[in-house]
């Protein structure tokens, strides 16, 4: 974090103590870097020393993360207020916006700390999803959801998943004639088999949307017909009809096309290619013969007519003119029946995916009814079914006797529905008796329009606007007061970046597409004593004009030096180190000081070449690096090494992961060791390696440490046998240190997730080694590591995944991809009236 700035301007500090306020409700837009977690923290201190109950304050975030840092900001300052002197403790008063304390407020300043622990339940401050979930326990019979649910993790969600799909293409592929056969049958025609797979899981998973849609439409039928209805076909329209109309026309039939290709050899090149086409077309069948046909009028990329001079050159028309004329005409109806036949396939596509991810999806709920669990959407949609049916006054008796304050944190990533579930848990606050009875109950909302990346989870940036006018008309109209705070500078960023994000937001078509903004973008200010700043715009790296040819012997995953990606890795390398070594000033006016590796940033809008290049650039160059910001889990060096060890125990003539296990750091051989032992064996490697140590004290000991794990692991589970095994002395050494002594300090995510999951899984199947291998290759377990931690590394990360996070220098590369290459849409929303219906595109 930035240190403490001293010149705030009066102004600002102002619109905080407004904020901040525990007596008034208040709906904060924030820009970034503009202080509202301090607000957040300091209002709800201002609720604590304002004789409010800890029980009776609800925080909400967004993230577990964000919920977990305010709880501790909030217990650090209360910490601290009990042993502060009575002059400091008044200063840090006055700077939350309270206003000059007394004896009294002291007193109870320095009884905040004990109080908020010993609370029942602690401070309140939670998700969405948290909250949702204590909501659903404490009403189980008016919720429908079983008395002693789980809640669903993302691992075990992606299980039943694949057996929920796997149950359905197998009863599909095995009735070919059934409904499901057909449309599976359909769709492994036009997908390949991960994207429809992918497709069926976002349909399934897509409730709000797709199968709201489909339920609604009351059945696949009825829903159909909208497709149809929406895309100008009718449901009796058939592929197959539409493909025989394209190729058996009235202008150019079938039996002419050799004729017709004879015509064009006479002329030019272009002629010729047409000839070619002709040709072509003319020897294929089926619906190949239809796209070679629609090559002759159409370009590739399909919906778009060849021009008039590569349909057939002017010199040939003369020629031909007949012939021309034909084609002009047959062009025209090509053009219309290619829409139609790219309509209908839409349409089929969408009904193969709608039957498949029905049934899907109602394996997947029955299993979720069977074994009493919830998704992550059931708790919302739950809790929201909850409060339209059970009274307001009720649900808040139930949770501590009610909630007074509410606080919300992120709030411009807050779902429609969730924003919802919000409102009705608030809306005696501002009704009848709940706004009447003496006890003030407010609401406070945070939030930056602009900062909005949760799209995917039903996030609207727009929402943020018109639920803010929602609330003060609410609070208007019970003449309560509602105060709307708008926070523009920055406490993080100097001139120059501010000025340049307003340039970015200046014209209207940008901003108005996120923010509610009319009239004027936004306008970010920075403090007078913000550090200096710099904004460098480099030239593209573009890719050489000869690539570097790569030998059989080049490793898979190798990038080519001449790569774009490379060489912008090796430009940051490089600045990064000029920085470092001119000893380049950073921090705020008054609190200088030299720039540092942890003071770097380097942001990339997704995890690819370039993200790959920049962390290896900068390990060759011998510059700390944090690693990865997320890494899955069985693709990391260390838990490779430890699942070879489990396969070489399991199997002792695995040879192949024997070796793996014993070039690792847990035993430390290296190649010429595994020379001497591998070519000339007459049996196993675990046998040469016997034979072997009864001369060589270095086998010796790997030998006797092998044997250990070997007798250690049949005897115990999973979790105890690797948590012996990272933790338990070999040599002086624990397997963990020698881990981290060869591949660095960012392994240590990895062993702990590992040694997690090996617990999870004792937790949920019999206690094998044999077992716990195949769940962990099943799955795609993706770590996320936390870049908060202030080491002396280089961090790497997407953007998506350093917000809130600040440094003094940060490189944005990977900028000029389409947004669009790193998202996966495979449902599209098309708008019929003033509904819209979900229709699939698998190509896509």
């Amino acid at each position: 974090m930035s240190a403490p700035r001293q010149n705030i301007p009066e102004a600002v500090t102002a619109l905080q103590a407004r904020a901040s306020n525990p007596d008034v409700s208040a709906f904060v837009a924030a820009n970034a870097g503009s202080g509202k977690t301090h607000v957040l923290v300091s209002r709800v201190i201002r609720l604590l020393l304002n004789d409010v109950k800890p029980e009776k304050i609800l925080c909400i975030t967004f993230t577990k993360a964000a919920a977990a840092n305010m709880a501790q900001r909030v217990f650090a300052t209360l910490g601290r207020w009990v042993r502060m002197p009575d002059d400091e403790l008044d200063a840090a008063i006055r700077r939350i916006g309270a206003p000059k304390p007394n004896s009294e407020t002291r007193m109870r300043a320095r009884q905040l700390f004990a109080a908020a622990l010993e609370t029942p339940g602690g401070l309140k401050v939670q998700t969405i999803h948290a909250l949702c979930t204590r909501l659903l326990q404490q009403f189980p019979f008016e919720a429908n959801v079983p008395a002693r649910f789980s809640v669903l993790d993302d691992r075990d969600q992606n299980e039943m998943m694949e057996r929920a799909n796997l149950e359905v293409l197998l009863e599909a592929s095995a009735n070919p004639a059934s409904t499901a056969g057909r449309a599976l049958e359909i769709a492994m025609a036009t997908a390949a088999d991960m994207t429809f797979k992918d497709v069926v899981r976002e349909a399934c998973l897509s409730r709000d949307h797709f199968m709201a849609w489909s339920d609604g439409a009351g059945g696949i039928d009825k829903a159909m017909a909208q497709v149809a209805l929406a895309l100008g076909i009718g449901l009796d329209e058939h592929i197959a009809d539409v493909e025989r109309e394209i190729v058996d026309g009235p202008n150019l039939p079938r039996s002419e096309w050799q004729a017709v290709a004879a015509a064009f050899d006479g002329g030019s090149p272009a002629d010729i290619g047409q000839a070619e086409r002709f040709r072509t077309a003319t020897i294929l069948t089926g619906a190949a013969q239809v796209d070679a046909y629609l090559d002759i009028f159409l370009t590739e990329s399909k919906g778009v007519i060849r021009l008039r001079k590569t349909l057939m050159t002017k010199p040939l028309g003369k020629l031909h003119q007949a012939l021309a004329a034909r084609l002009d005409a047959e062009q025209a109806r090509i053009f219309q029946l290619d829409v139609k036949r790219r309509a209908v396939m839409q349409r089929d596509r969408t009904q193969a995916l709608l039957v498949i991810a029905s049934a899907v999806a109602a394996n997947y709920r029955r299993e979720k009814q069977e074994r009493g669990l919830l998704d992550y959407d059931d708790l919302i949609a739950k809790t929201h079914d909850l409060l339209n049916r059970v009274s307001a006054g009720w649900v808040h008796f139930k949770l501590d006797r009610g909630i007074d304050h509410v606080l919300i944190d992120e709030a411009q990533d807050t779902s429609p529905r969730q924003w919802d579930i919000i409102e009705r848990l608030t809306s005696e606050f501002t009704s009848g008796a709940g706004a009447r009875d003496g006890v003030k109950r407010t609401i406070f909302a945070v939030g930056d329009e602009k900062q909005s990346i949760f799209s995917f989870q039903g996030a609207a940036p727009r929402e943020f606007d018109s639920r803010r006018r929602e609330m003060k008309t609410r609070f208007d109209d019970a003449k309560l007061t509602f105060e709307s705070v708008e926070f523009k500078h920055s406490f993080r960023s100097g001139w120059a970046i501010l000025k340049s994000v307003d340039y970015v937001f200046r014209d209207a078509a940008i901003y108005k597409s996120i923010h509610a903004i009319e009239n004027d973008y936004p306008v970010h200010d920075a403090l007078g004593d913000a550090a200096p700043a710099l904004v460098d715009l480099w030239e593209l790296e573009k890719p050489a004009d000869k690539q570097d040819v790569k030998g059989w012997t080049a490793a898979l995953d190798a990038v080519s030096e001449t790569d774009p990606e490379v060489r912008l890795a090796q430009r940051v390398r490089e600045e990064i180190g000029s920085l470092i070594k001119a000893r380049t000033m950073t921090g705020p006016v008054g609190n200088r000081r030299p720039l540092s590796y942890g003071d770097v940033l380097i942001l990339v809008r997704r995890r690819g070449k370039a993200f790959d290049a920049i962390i290896q650039a900068l390990k060759h160059a011998g510059i700390p690096v944090a690693g990865a910001d997320r890494l899955k889990l069985t693709e990391h060096i260390a838990v490779i090494d430890l699942m070879n060890l489990a396969d070489a125990l399991l199997l002792p003539c695995d040879d192949l992961a024997l070796a793996v296990a014993l070039k690792s750091p847990l035993f430390g051989l290296d190649d010429d060791d595994l020379l001497k032992l591998a070519p000339e064996r007459r049996g196993t490697l675990r046998e040469a390696l016997a034979e072997h140590a009864a001369t060589n004290d270095k086998f010796k000991s790997t030998l006797k440490r092998l044997e250990n794990c070997e007798e250690k692991f049949s005897s115990v589970t999973p979790f105890t046998f690797y948590a012996w095994l990272l933790g338990g002395q070999n040599d002086g050494q624990t397997g963990r240190s020698r881990i981290l002594s060869r591949l660095g300090l960012e392994a240590n995510d990895a062993l702990d997730e590992f040694l997690e999951l090996a617990l999870t899984y004792e937790q949920k199947a019999p206690a094998s080694l044999q077992g716990f291998m195949a769940w962990l290759r099943a799955a795609d377990t993706e770590v996320k590591r936390d870049m908060e931690i202030q080491r002396d590394e280089v961090r790497v990360m997407t953007v998506h995944g350093a917000k809130g996070l600040e440094a003094s220098a940060v490189f944005l590369v990977d900028t000029t991809t389409s947004p669009a290459d790193s998202q996966r849409v495979n449902l599209i929303r098309m708008p019929q009236g003033r509904t819209s219906i979900a229709a699939c595109s698998m190509w896509r």
